[in-house]
């Protein structure tokens, strides 16, 4: 393996739609950077918090991206509507 692909999403309803700027993928970004010394590749997801998206989203970078790892990040605190919370436990 030359370089690591790895997929960073995003998950909220507000950052996706534009209300406010995603800061928790930078912020992966910059913890990776500092962190790993192999080489690597990012695949950026930017999304609601929709099962049927989140669960599309992770199987694209998986299966269609071959990322190696995937991290995900969101939720500002549990809501009624939280789909994302059962994906990162």
């Amino acid at each position: 393996m030359d370089t690591l692909r790895i997929g960073l999403v995003s998950i909220s309803d507000r950052a996706s739609s534009g209300v406010y700027q995603d800061k928790g993928i930078p912020a992966l970004e910059e913890w990776l950077a500092s962190a790993l010394t192999t080489p690597f590749e990012v695949q950026r997801r930017l999304i609601p918090d929709e099962q049927e998206i989140i669960e599309q989203t992770l199987c694209e970078l998986v299966d269609e991206m071959s990322c190696h790892l995937v991290l995900t990040t969101g939720g500002t605190g549990p809501a009624r509507r939280e789909c994302g919370l059962r994906w990162e436990r």
